[in-house]
């Protein structure tokens, strides 16, 4: 039987094909390097589409990783896009605006005319201050004939305490601006508490505080609300020794949520790390070794400006690693690992279990890299160089090798192929 729990294991089995291979990809890239397998990410996707019902919406957050947003696509109902830079690798990856949905608190004119150009026509609003924003430039598109009445959608973010979203008297103002829009119209609402999320009881109090507001929101004059787009921040198990029971739980208690809404909205569930942790492994070399009170320290490429985990630093808590040795002894003992950066603070992990053979030149793989690790990470630290992407399609069985440049929206790379291949 089929684990629907499966995108939360931090080694799937599907990563066997590329461990197999690893060694022949770093010699073709050189180390370190991300590696993003579409395919599992696809079938992540698709098991939480399963875990909430079949019939539940996916929105996928384009911020846990850029890189997988065409795989996406192919699979979600919709791309959740936060930035300017995120619209543009939309775009350059040939994503119809029909697909997404445009968030986030920074809401530049020029990106509004630009998602609205694509044909976005969903858009969650943070503010008062968006919503007249959007509705003004919309009703000058609709004026000169190139919007039609009512052909943009807009989302209401609800505030769960936090900085992000609106209260009740907030979104009242955002009716009424929208009232006296042509082109604009609310429909549904937005709501997201946090992120990394591992406590069914937690998430429950989260939910209700929500489905409260939910109940005073649409008594509001001039209210239409038929959608409700929710995300729970589900986490995912990064550490040694940690269950993902507590994971699984909070996805059950989203699921009993989604239906319960579905008795009177259409439902959108937004993800992005829980699909997308498992399909990633960051990939680096050991260069140096030094044995320290009996203890070994393994000095590897690259280092915490690549690699980070919710709850990992200082390298405390332990990530799942895996180990290539070229003349491996059959043992592990425990050793500590650092980056490159000659900094106190760049620890990955400070007791990992290792091959006694490990050697210089051995390869080292760190699981559950697939979301926010190159989005989060200080890439730029000091000079140093940025690490490859290499996304995987199993289906293929070819890379595709991505520009880190990525990040500031430029995507001309994805899927194109260089002498390497």
């Amino acid at each position: 039987m089929e684990d629907k729990y499966a995108f939360l294991d931090p080694m799937d089995k599907e990563w066997k094909d590329v461990m197999d291979g690893m060694r022949k990809t770093e010699q073709e890239w050189g180390a370190p390097f991300y590696i993003f397998h579409e395919n599992l990410f696809g079938r992540n996707l698709n098991l939480l589409r399963k875990c909430l019902g079949g019939d539940v919406g996916i929105a996928y957050a384009m911020k846990a990783n850029p890189w997988l947003a065409p795989a996406a696509a192919e699979t979600a109902d919709y791309i959740e896009v936060s930035t300017g830079g995120e619209l543009r690798m939309c775009r350059a990856y040939g994503i119809p605006g029909g697909r997404i949905i445009l968030d986030g608190v920074l809401r530049t004119e020029d990106m509004l005319r630009d998602a609205l150009d694509m044909g976005v026509r969903r858009f969650g609003i943070d503010s008062a201050e968006q919503a007249g924003q959007i509705a003004e430039v919309c009703d000058e598109l609709c004026g000169a004939g190139r919007l039609g009445a009512d052909s943009v959608k807009l989302l209401l973010r609800l505030g769960s305490g936090g900085r992000f979203g609106m209260d009740r008297e907030e979104a009242a103002q955002c009716i009424h601006i929208c009232d006296k829009s042509k082109a604009t119209k609310i429909v549904g609402l937005h709501y997201y508490p946090g992120t990394q999320r591992s406590e069914a009881g937690k998430l429950k109090r989260e939910l209700e505080y929500f489905r409260q507001s939910l109940n005073g929101l649409c008594e509001l004059p001039g209210a239409e609300i038929s959608e409700i787009q929710f995300g729970c921040g589900v986490g995912f198990p990064y550490f040694t020794g940690e269950k993902r029971e507590g994971y699984a739980a909070a996805v059950d208690e989203a699921a009993r949520f989604a239906h319960e809404l579905q008795k009177k909205f259409k439902v959108i569930y937004e993800a992005g790390r829980c699909a997308a942790a498992s399909a990633g492994v960051y990939v680096t070399k050991v260069f140096q070794i030094k044995e320290r009170e009996g203890k070994k320290i393994l000095f590897c490429l690259g280092g915490t400006n690549h690699l980070r985990y919710p709850g990992g630093a200082l390298g405390i808590r332990t990530p799942h690693i895996e180990n290539l040795c070229v003349a491996p002894a059959g043992r592990t003992s425990g050793c500590m690992i650092c980056g490159a950066l000659c900094n106190e603070a760049d620890v990955l992990a400070r007791s990992a279990a290792v091959d006694e053979g490990v050697q210089r030149g051995d390869l080292l793989i760190f699981c559950g890299a697939g979301a926010y690790s190159a989005t989060e990470a200080p890439n730029l630290f000091l000079s140093m160089e940025m690490p490859s992407v290499l996304v995987y399609n199993k289906m293929d069985n070819v890379y595709y090798p991505q520009d880190m440049r990525c990040l500031r929206g430029h995507a001309s790379t994805y899927r194109l192929l260089d002498d390497r291949m």
